[in-house]
């Protein structure tokens, strides 16, 4: 069996956990703060794909990092105004991409 690549199986592990946390948050009656996660774990998965693209192209890490980061603000704030939530769960939301990404690391890591 052919282990997926990191991009694609954060994005899939984003979408499960957007999918579980806004179903939770709207059970407990906080269906703004579950939507602002959702969709920061779904902005925040993109930053796999971001990454791979600029270490293809030889974009230093330094430069492409502060722009990753500065991109996913400004799609954070954009976010967070069409949700009608304050920017704090989508952030949130991305950083928790972040981790998912992580995992994935370590975990395909360790099996080579």
């Amino acid at each position: 069996m052919r282990a997926g690549s990191i991009q694609q199986e954060t994005l899939i592990g984003s979408l499960f956990l957007a999918a579980g946390v806004f179903a939770g948050a709207g059970l407990a009656g906080h269906t703004l703060l579950g939507a602002g996660l959702g969709v920061g774990l779904i902005l925040g998965s993109l930053n796999a794909f971001i990454i791979k693209v600029t270490l293809d192209r030889g974009v230093p890490m330094l430069a492409s990092g502060l722009l990753r980061m500065a991109m996913l603000t400004l799609l954070a704030l954009i976010a967070a105004r069409l949700v009608g939530t304050t920017v704090w769960p989508v952030i949130a939301g991305i950083a928790g991409a972040q981790l998912v990404m992580v995992g994935i690391g370590v975990r395909q890591g360790s099996r080579a």
